[in-house]
């Protein structure tokens, strides 16, 4: 602790009478000024003065899924434009002669967008070369139908199965051979009827005078016989079938009143004129037993039946037909000979009957199915283009042609005098009846036939004084994509679809029409959406419970029923479906609008605002509406790939835009092709799918950078 000891006072020296200049008192010569360095340094500002589009802009570009998604949207745009303009195939017409071509981009063979179609397990006709047992007699001799595989020179890479014994028809056409047909019958569906028939086709009028007609083969079998002969045991039937008595009648009518004569006596097995040695017999003289038994020689409305009794409670019963043969002496010029024609051997053929058939056979009642048809099946590839536009024989080239192909100088007619110059069918008549001549091509590069033409080649009627068009027909191996007018084998990137349209401009069109319906239907839903939703929600009180009250009315209106009422009233043409887009698309809007103004219109920055004296419109339009400019924004831009999923829905409807193409009328038209054609609606489906991706990353990207609370961020 401190004490007065512990300080000792010392007296200060006095000061003297010297002047000391005043601290406060500074002169020049204080100061001494140096150049330290001849340069002005200056500082930059760290920040740059910028706009509100700028400033969006900037963060717009800082999300690239948004970038990205820009760049697809304006490559859509730009093909939507470019590709109808650049591409001249005509979509506005039907192309029969080009219908279903697979998408190509490479050639054929790479295995990959090359045009070409894989198929397996086709049925093949083996009627040829019946008993060939190599690879290479069956790929030579044995093809799928030509009715639908049109050029076998398109066909590669064929594989075959092994025999196959089927009970389908469904994928033979009249390829099986033999088998036996199924007949019979289930008791709980006969509906009170006494016996099920198997009936031939009708003949008219039938004269059996001078003519003789023999039953020379009426086989039916016991399926366990046939089952132990072709080691197929149980193969199809049911197990608790009762084997049925089977007979052969002949009708025939007498007025209205229809007479019948039994030819074949009721029995389980019949094997008359059979293969089988231990059931042979002799063949039935039927022309005698029917003029016997009826007096008569001529007969209307003839035909066979053969009838299964009904007789038992089981319900299951059935029998195997394998063979129904005539032997008859009709000249083939009579109407008679149509019923030799009848006779079947192969049962498959006999159940694939098409109009022409006279030997088809079908059943009115009871059951009727193939047994244990015999079958090929193969898988190939199929060039769809060498199809189409390969070289083939053209059995009725148009002599038209010829007469152009000459006026052009792609061929000349050669004749014993000389060249000659056909002036029309009258010259063309003229020559093929009184001279010998040749058709000598040219110019091979243009002409579309591949082979001079001879007399031989033209079939021509017997010599007249006037030649009509049409009477003349020509022979003549064509290149088809010269005929057509291609001067090489066109590739459709897209495909064709059925009516020969090129997919790649025919989607690309619908997309540009779609584009157009989306933009016009979300600009006008967009812009009185924001105008009603902005002064129902600024306002509120009565002025939102009144419109709210006309927006909740025009909402419960069935939307399909408003688009049906005014497409049928004022038809569909491209305006008339974005109006009836219209009238309730702008709800959405206005709905989601009125929902940010009610959120922004109470803050701070609007209130004083307000109190400085700013309008409603400017409280609105500057203060309000871009705070909520964002969320608006992203919504609605997904209004457009809407609007395109909505035109698609009312269009599979039959209530789309009529003859213009659009996305929703090209997936309409082709759904019916999913399962065999895919790729028609592959394609329009992935730009779909590519425009509600793009719209939904495009959105995002714009809402935040139009949200004003992020401007100046990074």
């Amino acid at each position: 602790m401190l004490e007065d000891k512990d300080f000792e006072f010392v007296e200060e020296t006095p000061v003297t009478n010297e002047e000391v200049p005043a601290e406060d008192e500074i002169t020049a010569d204080d100061f001494t000024l140096t150049e330290v360095d001849s340069s002005i340094h200056e500082q930059k500002f760290q920040t740059k003065p910028t706009t509100f589009t700028k400033d969006a802009f900037r963060r717009f570009k800082k999300n690239k899924s948004s970038v990205a998604a820009t760049y697809i949207l304006g490559t859509l745009v730009l093909l939507s434009i470019v590709i109808p303009l650049v591409d001249r195939s005509d979509i506005q017409n039907s192309h029969p002669e080009e219908i279903f071509l697979s998408p190509k981009l490479f050639n054929a063979g790479t295995g990959f967008w090359d045009g070409t179609e894989r198929y397996s397990n086709i049925a093949v006709d083996i009627s040829e070369m019946p008993n060939a047992t190599t690879e290479e007699e069956k790929q030579e001799h044995w093809w799928p139908s030509p009715d639908v595989y049109t050029q076998r020179s398109a066909i590669s890479k064929k594989k075959f199965t092994d025999l196959t014994y089927v009970n389908s028809l469904s994928n033979l056409g009249t390829f099986g051979k033999e088998g036996y047909v199924q007949f019979g019958f289930d008791r709980n569906e006969l509906k009170g009827n006494d016996f099920v028939e198997f009936s031939s086709q009708e003949i008219p009028e039938l004269e059996l005078a001078a003519n003789s007609l023999y039953l020379s083969a009426f086989d039916t079998y016991d399926a366990e016989k046939i089952q132990a002969k072709e080691g197929k045991e149980d193969f199809g039937l049911p197990t608790n079938y009762v084997l049925g008595d089977v007979a052969l009648f002949f009708s025939y009518y007498e007025g209205e009143t229809k007479q019948e004569v039994q030819l074949v006596d009721y029995a389980k097995v019949h094997n008359i004129g059979s293969a089988l040695a231990s059931y042979k017999k002799d063949k039935v003289d039927i022309a005698n037993v029917i003029t016997t038994q009826t007096g008569k020689t001529t007969f209307e409305k003839a035909r066979f039946a053969i009838k299964m009794a009904t007789a038992g409670e089981d319900r299951l019963v059935c029998n195997l037909i394998g063979a129904l043969a005539f032997e008859s002496n009709f000249a083939e010029e009579e109407t008679n000979a149509i019923f030799a024609d009848m006779s079947f051997t192969d049962a498959t053929k006999a159940l694939t009957k098409t109009a022409d058939d006279r030997f088809a056979y079908w059943s009115s009642t009871g059951l009727r199915a193939i047994y244990l048809s015999k079958a090929y099946f193969c898988s190939f590839v199929y060039d769809t283009y060498e199809a189409k536009y390969g070289v083939a024989v053209d059995p009725n080239f148009s002599i038209k042609d010829l007469l152009r192909y000459q006026k052009n100088g792609w061929i000349s007619f050669k004749t014993p005098l000389g060249d000659s110059t056909l002036r029309d069918l009258e010259d063309l008549g003229f020559y093929l009846n009184v001279n010998e001549f040749t058709c000598e091509i040219l110019d091979k590069e243009k002409c579309p036939i591949t082979k001079p033409l001879t007399i031989d080649d033209f079939v021509y009627p017997t010599p007249s004084d006037g030649i009509a068009v049409g009477e003349i027909v020509c022979k003549a191996e064509v290149c088809r994509y010269k005929k057509f007018g291609y001067s090489s084998m066109p590739r459709f990137l897209l495909g064709t679809d059925e009516s020969g349209r090129d997919m790649l401009k025919y989607v690309f069109e619908g997309l540009r029409t779609s584009l157009i319906v989306a933009t016009l239907t979300f600009l006008i839903c967009f812009t009185f959406g924001v105008i009603w939703g902005s002064i129902s929600g600024y306002f509120g009180g009565n002025v939102d419970l009144i419109m709210e009250r006309i927006t909740d009315i025009l909402g419960r209106i069935p939307f399909m029923v408003l688009m049906t009422l005014l497409i049928l009233h004022w038809g569909s043409s491209l305006p008339m479906f974005v109006m009836a887009l219209c009238m309730t698309g702008w709800i959405g809007t206005a709905s989601l609008t009125r929902t940010q103004f009610y959120r922004f219109r109470g803050r701070e920055y609007v209130l004083a605002s307000r109190t400085l004296g700013a309008s409603d419109a400017r409280l609105i339009a500057k203060h309000i509406f871009p705070n909520g400019l964002g969320t608006i924004i992203t919504a609605e831009v997904l209004l457009i790939p809407s609007v395109i999923f909505s035109e698609a829905n009312i269009a599979y409807l039959g209530l789309g835009l009529q003859n213009v193409s659009s996305l929703g009328v090209i997936l309409s038209d082709n759904q019916k092709w999913l399962s065999v054609h895919p790729y028609l609606l592959l394609f329009p489906s992935i730009i779909i799918a590519l425009l509600m991706i793009s719209f939904n990353l495009f959105g995002n990207g714009l809402r935040d950078a139009v949200n004003p609370s992020l401007k100046g961020e990074d």
